[in-house]
């Protein structure tokens, strides 16, 4: 017998999904570009996103 977890949706609203996903596209166009982040970079790069947002 095989038993599975429930899974819970998440509602996300429609600016932070097209803000995830405009991420994502940048990451992948970096990635073909042979650009490379570190994680501190990315942080830092994600909080002053976030700083701009909520002023």
């Amino acid at each position: 017998m095989l038993t599975t977890k429930e899974q819970n949706t998440v509602e996300v609203n429609d600016t932070a999904k097209l803000e995830f996903y405009r991420l994502i596209g940048e990451g992948y166009k970096a990635m073909q570009d042979g650009r490379t982040s570190t994680i501190e970079e990315v942080r830092e790069k994600i909080d002053q996103r976030r700083k701009e947002r909520h002023v």
